[in-house]
């Protein structure tokens, strides 16, 4: 894309704040918008991209062939020995009709496809094909694709058509697509009940209707959206409204990216008062250190796609008149500084506001859940200022 000489610096930051990122945070949300994708044959998809999600703690449950998501301390020590991962993506597709979404084992694998930046051959979309095969990502899912009807279900034919199909979108996305992430740290104790959402939302579709996708009320960024609700972090989106009360729920995946930016990496720091009001309601804030944006670009051209000038619609923004026709592009050039992208710099950042509230509080607050919260989060900036 135009600016990606700009961002190459930050990028490289990024990605070693994500190194250290885990070791901090056993448990976040990130969500991820991608641009459209080209194959080299011609054909591409529309522009207002995908979105996606990666929930750091929770992992496929593979107690079931059907997707279904468990919290990872509770997989048993064989699966977790045989399907080894600590994080699961989360992606939904318009051609899926038995389920809403499927899990993907890694971030690596749903991001990057397990393998460096490069053009992508005909073999690694051969090897990977296989590798998601194995790792029965779409076991026991009906997918609506010309093709996949016409193959046994379930059957090794069948699998590996509807990964080459949902290729470069419910894995490996940044093979086909350029990303725009926004990272955001979430307790524990949130992972049981996104499970358990996630899970009644592929389960309604398991044996009645089949999931219908509208790409106005009921797409992948109203299932991401609805995912972080569950673990706390925002409000929740209504699905499938009729008349004028679509307008009210419209969600595109690159706005949706702006919404989270806005909520959390970019909002203004919370006073006293905000942060008080919040722990009231909830046990963390989501504005808080680790809460960052990123870029990644899209690979080279290879023999499958071609990665040239990929576009992304944003629709404009009436309820924020100052950011009405803002994008992730324009975001990034004006806001992927290292405290909003790095992790040590975003530490740093923190510390110094956490401190700042610590010193104004009143006597009448020491000792409270404010207090506590101010001091776990301090210490928690020190030990990231202090790694490796």
């Amino acid at each position: 894309m135009k600016n990606l000489l700009r961002t190459l610096p930050l990028l490289v930051l990024s990605a070693v704040a994500h190194a250290a990122y885990e070791d901090h945070f056993p448990a976040y949300f990130e969500y991820c918008t991608g641009t459209q994708w080209k194959l080299q044959n011609g054909e591409k998809g529309g522009i207002p991209g995908h979105g996606f999600t990666y929930i750091h703690g929770l992992c496929k449950d593979y107690r079931s062939t059907y997707p279904q998501v468990i919290p990872c301390s509770e997989v048993s020590a064989e699966l977790k020995e045989k399907y080894p991962h600590e994080g699961v993506g989360v992606s939904l597709d318009k051609n899926f009709s038995n389920v809403m979404w499927v899990a993907i084992p890694g971030r690596n694998l749903t991001l990057f496809g397990d393998i460096e930046r490069k053009a992508i051959s005909n073999d690694d979309v051969k090897n990977i094909i296989q590798k998601v095969t194995e790792l029965k990502v779409f076991q026991d899912v009906v997918h609506k694709g010309e093709r996949a009807q016409s193959l046994p279900f379930n059957s090794q034919e069948y699998l590996e058509e509807v990964a080459d199909a949902t290729l470069g979108t419910e894995y490996a996305v940044s093979w086909a697509r350029e990303l725009h992430c926004t990272r955001i740290p979430a307790p524990v104790e949130s992972l049981p009940a996104v499970a358990k959402f996630l899970n009644e939302a592929n389960n309604q579709y398991k044996d009645g209707p089949g999931y219908e996708w509208s790409k106005v009320s009921n797409n992948c960024a109203h299932l991401a959206i609805n995912t972080s609700n569950a673990m706390g972090i925002n409000k929740s989106i209504k699905l499938d409204q009729g008349g004028i009360k679509k307008l009210f729920s419209m969600a595109l995946p690159a706005n949706t990216f702006l919404m989270y930016a806005d909520q959390t990496a970019l909002k203004k720091k919370p006073s006293l008062r905000k942060l008080s009001k919040t722990l009231n309601e909830k046990t963390f804030s989501p504005v808080q250190v680790g809460s960052l944006i990123a870029n990644y670009p899209a690979f080279p051209s290879g023999e499958k796609f071609n990665t040239d000038d990929l576009k992304v619609l944003t629709a404009p923004r009436p309820k924020s008149p100052l950011k009405l026709l803002s994008t992730p592009e324009k975001y990034e050039k004006k806001h992927m500084t290292p405290e909003n992208s790095e992790l040590k710099a975003n530490a740093e950042m923190w510390q110094a506001h956490y401190l700042k509230l610590i010193n104004q509080l009143d006597i009448d607050q020491k000792g409270s859940v404010l207090e506590q919260y101010l001091q776990e989060q301090l210490e928690l900036t020190k030990s990231i200022i202090l790694a490796p």
